[in-house]
């Protein structure tokens, strides 16, 4: 099968937390169908994939470190003040199992996408720390701290970028993107009692409205069926990945009309 020109397709990576591994199905199914992948943009649990993918990590690897991740692993309690979680455990975590550590050494373009707390603009790092820029994306406002990066305040990317195909045009220069939403159809829970839920709750409410917006500027917009699994539940692993599977082969054709 003929490839493109090199940097002409990219991919961009939704948000969407323990749903993230939805991503590595489509990553897959990428990879076996021949589809070229030249960079990857990536928001949230979309930064830590793409990062991990960047790096050259194999899928297979990839996905036994996720699957056999735990929340634990992550979370680290703090004083309540900026935050109800250090997103320093996010930034140890990927510090820890990154082969690479910095973007100018990656093998594959990356872009890992965050919002200013103070002006609620976008941010796109393409240089520097990789687990700083995928723990300040990941910094979900009330739930995480946020992160400082060149003397900026900065939370989840998903408040100004949800799915960053933007970032995979202008950022990285791909002529070509393939989007990957994996909060499709979700529905979250209605029981608002508690600083997480609402946490979560405005979080996503946030993220819906620019993702529909952003998406539409896709070349391909693969969608991952969410509903009925909470954007927090690490146990339905196997079950995002089946439905990954499907979101993709149903965008085969569309796909490999790009090629």
């Amino acid at each position: 099968m003929p490839r493109p020109p090199a940097r002409t397709i990219g991919l961009a990576l939704s948000g969407g937390a323990a749903r993230g591994i939805a991503h590595l199905a489509v990553l897959d199914i990428l990879e076996q169908e021949g589809i070229p992948i030249h960079a990857v943009a990536g928001t949230s649990a979309g930064s830590v994939i793409g990062a991990l993918y960047c790096a050259g990590m194999p899928l297979s690897e990839i996905k036994r470190l996720l699957l056999n991740t735990k929340w634990k692993n992550i979370l680290k309690l703090t004083i309540p003040k900026q935050g109800l979680i250090s997103s320093d455990g996010i930034y140890e975590f990927m510090e820890s199992v990154l082969p690479i550590k910095k973007f100018s050494s990656l093998p594959l373009p990356l872009a890992v996408v965050a919002t200013d707390l103070k002006t609620a603009e976008k941010v796109v790092m393409t240089s520097g720390s990789i687990a700083k820029a995928v723990q300040a994306s990941c910094s979900v406002p009330i739930l995480f701290t946020p992160t400082t990066i060149n003397n900026k305040l900065l939370v989840d990317g998903g408040i100004s970028s949800q799915i960053p195909v933007s970032a995979a045009r202008e950022e990285l220069g791909m002529k070509k993107v393939i989007s990957v939403n994996v909060n499709y159809k979700a529905m979250e829970s209605d029981d608002y009692d508690n600083m997480i839920s609402i946490a979560t709750h405005l979080s996503a409410i946030w993220a819906s409205k620019n993702a529909r917006e952003e998406e539409k500027l896709a070349d391909v917009a693969i969608h991952v069926n969410a509903k009925g699994i909470p954007i927090y539940d690490l146990s339905k692993a196997k079950e995002l990945l089946k439905r990954g599977k499907k979101a993709a082969e149903d965008k085969m054709d569309e796909m490999r009309a790009l090629i």
